[in-house]
């Protein structure tokens, strides 16, 4: 979701389903080794997950390359 914003994705549901997705948040982000960091951040400082090592990771659509972003 890096070349969309949520009014963008909700004028196509809208103009290309006939469907109102105002209620939706479809959560883009721009950045987005920034994103796989604070997702990475949030499961670290969750209760429900066990202190074992989390690990991000992001697939170059381009190069076809897994990139690893950050560990814990």
């Amino acid at each position: 979701m890096l070349t969309f914003t949520d009014d963008v994705i909700r004028g196509k549901i809208r103009s290309e389903l006939k469907q109102n997705a105002d209620h939706i948040a479809f959560l883009p982000f721009g950045d987005l080794k920034q994103s796989v960091l604070d997702d990475i951040q949030i499961l670290k400082e969750s209760p429900l997950v066990l202190d074992v090592p989390i690990t991000g990771y992001v697939y170059e659509v381009e190069t076809g390359k897994i990139v690893k972003i950050g560990s814990s």
